[in-house]
Parts: structure tokens; sequence; C-alpha cells
């Protein structure tokens, strides 16, 4: 198979692996991915993963991909907290939680992690398209929160919120939330309960 062949057929897919392209091409061998690779017509992403090499990658579309590296998965915490402006600053990692093992990846456009929750709590999340092409599954705000408040124990004081700096006025909803309270009692965690009266303490202080 020529490049070009590949590029006319793989374009429309956020991200490819060997399997995709033998999918294409049964008879295709390995060694033309490694003489594309030195090339630099295609450029490595991570876990097994690739994307070619006049893709042009943003925020948005690396969210896209951090649910194809690794699944089941969905973005969460720090990005998703970012995503909602709750986090003012940029976040360089792509966070994610997924029901697999805690791992993370390092890629050219800098670190793919991902926090291991329980699968019952694989929800809370909803899908949408950023920008190019694919969509992506990212958390609910109210999800976002939760997850990070969960994986994160440390976080038991007004002070210990004050310290993240967190943006208010988004959170504002959350102490009449429905979706919020619902979330809440599917986790039935007395410490993440605890953790959340302190976050309702910070928000309206």
């Amino acid at each position: 198979m020529r490049f070009r062949e590949l590029e006319n057929q793989i374009r429309a897919l956020p991200a490819f692996n060997l399997n995709d392209v033998r999918k294409l091409d049964p008879r295709f061998h390995r060694q033309q991915f490694s003489y594309w690779l030195s090339k630099e017509f295609i450029k490595p992403l991570a876990g097994g993963y690739y994307i070619l090499a006049n893709q042009q990658v943003d925020e948005r579309y690396l969210f896209t991909l951090a649910n194809i590296i690794y699944q089941p998965s969905y973005i969460s915490l720090e990005s998703a907290l970012a995503y909602y402006q709750v986090i003012p600053e940029s976040v360089l990692d792509v966070t994610s939680v997924s029901s697999r093992k805690t791992i993370q990846f390092q890629s050219l456009w800098g670190r793919f992690s991902y926090r291991s929750i329980k699968p019952l709590y694989m929800f809370g999340y909803v899908v949408v398209e950023p920008g190019q092409k694919g969509k992506c599954k990212i958390a609910r705000l109210e999800k976002a929160v939760l997850d990070y408040l969960y994986l994160n124990p440390r976080i038991d004081s007004i002070a210990d919120f004050e310290g993240l700096r967190w943006n208010q006025d988004p959170l504002r909803g959350l102490g009449k939330n429905e979706l919020f309270s619902k979330y809440l009692a599917i986790f039935d965690n007395k410490a993440l309960e605890s953790r959340v009266a302190q976050l309702m303490a910070y928000i309206h202080a």
C-alpha cells in the first residue's frame, strides 16, 4: 500500500493503529509502518495509535484521542474541570478516568493520564463534538467534581479548597442540583459526602 492510499482512506479516523491499516490491506507489513514513521508521514500518539503528520492537534482534539487510546474511559478530573472553567488556568495533562488500572502515556503533545475507578462509577458523562473529527466522552460538571473529590481524599477542609483556587461561580448551583445529589448517592461513600460538605462550605463562604 502506498502512503497516499492510506492517507485517503484513513483520514476520517481521529487516530489509527496497525490493525486499522491491515483491515484496508491484509498483506500490509509492519516494516512499511516503520518507514512511514522514519519519513515522518505519520506520528506516534500513544498506546499503539498514530495520527497523520499533517493533522492539526489542539486541546479538544486531544480529548477525542484520550478516549481512543485507553478504553473504556472518559475525560474528567482536572481536564473536565478546566473545560467547565472551574480551574482558571490551563491543564498540562489530559486527565481521564477508567474502569481499568491507573496508567499514563507520554506523547509528543503531552501526557495522557488515567485514574482507575470502580466500574459502578463509570457514569455521568456526555458525548460532545470538540471541534475536529470525532467525538469525545466528557464528565458532566457534577460528575467531574465528584470524581475529583473521590480520587483526592486529602482534600477535606475549606482551607484545602482555598488552596485549589477553584472558581466558585460554576459550582454555586451544586447544592440544589438534583443530578449532583443523585450521583453522590450512587457513590454511597461517607468520606466523599464529608468532602462534599466541605466543598459546599467553601462555595458559600
